[in-house]
């Protein structure tokens, strides 16, 4: 009879960190920059951003007063490359600077609410119970309510100033991010890595830390891009719809909201800033997408 060699017992390092290893992020990175539409909008993502850091400095004087005597006047004017509004002020000063207050609106929104859906959705996710309970129930009453009815109801007793906004924002994006980032810590909580760092005595805060946040996180790397766009999108109506970001405030709603009535006659009061909203959230939605097949590449039939 052939005898069995004894063989070492197996011992689990608590200390290690069981996540997606050195090579599924080079992976990752590989398929991102082969996806050229993700590349494209990568590029003119920063070159918009580029232009909202120094084109205050670029393009300076006064953004709120008229130039030329409450004159409109149309691109490629001397002295105006993109024309004036209807109260002579100059398009690219303002349509620079509302791309600067949408992107600090937007990055501002993206982090709080992405750490304030992370921790009550990964603390839901991992213990359950009545903290599961609580977190869902909360989650699903501000999803039935219209966020525009939050918006006004917040704005309308706090005034339209930039950090209410900000707060109004926070207040209906982190659901979403809570939601996702539940189910991802519920998939992750299963397996049998997170049941071994248990038994060697591992305390929770290591197995969230260690285990659970690396190998849940992939998902909201690209809710963070969507969340962007969503927040640029949600400013824009709120000023749009009068209870955001008001005159002589050089958002993007704002300015579309002002060119209603001259639009037919002098289109470019429009274009320019419906341009920048479009091209902004159109490029961040892309890079988003981009990273969602990089990360999943089951999501194009790569294996």
């Amino acid at each position: 009879m052939t005898s069995i060699a004894p063989t070492d017992p197996v011992v689990f390092d608590e200390t290690a960190v069981y996540a997606p290893d050195l090579g599924y992020w080079q992976d990752v990175r590989k398929r991102f920059f082969r996806n050229r539409l993700a590349m494209l909008a990568l590029c003119v993502l920063a070159l918009l951003v580029l232009i909202a850091i120094v084109g205050p400095f670029i393009f300076r004087g006064d953004y709120k007063a008229a130039v030329n005597g409450e004159q409109l006047l149309r691109p490629f004017s001397k002295g105006h490359p993109l024309g004036t509004d209807d109260l002579g002020r100059d398009l690219l000063r303002r349509v620079v600077r509302a791309m600067g207050i949408s992107l600090r609106l937007a990055a501002a929104v993206t982090v709080l609410s992405t750490l304030l859906g992370m921790v009550l959705g990964g603390l839901a996710g991992y213990f359950g119970g009545w903290i599961d309970m609580v977190v869902t129930r909360v989650v699903d009453a501000i999803f039935a309510i219209p966020y525009v009815l939050i918006g006004i109801a917040f704005i309308t007793i706090f005034g339209a100033y930039f950090w209410v906004v900000m707060v109004t924002l926070v207040f209906t994006a982190w659901v979403g991010t809570a939601r996702l980032f539940r189910a991802a810590v519920l998939q992750v909580r299963s397996q049998d890595y997170i049941e071994a760092a248990r038994s060697t005595g591992a305390g929770t805060p290591r197995i969230l830390l260690n285990h659970v946040l690396p190998n849940a996180l992939p998902p909201i790397i690209v809710s963070i891009a969507f969340s962007i766009a969503g927040a640029i999108l949600s400013e824009s109506i709120y000023s749009f719809l009068g209870i955001g970001f008001i005159e002589p405030t050089p958002a993007i709603g704002v300015m579309i909201r002002a060119a209603r009535g001259q639009f037919q006659e002098y289109p470019h009061i429009l274009f320019v800033p419906a341009s920048v909203l479009v091209l902004l959230t159109i490029s961040i939605v892309l890079v988003g997408d981009g990273l969602r097949d990089a990360l999943d590449p089951k999501l194009r039939g790569v294996s």
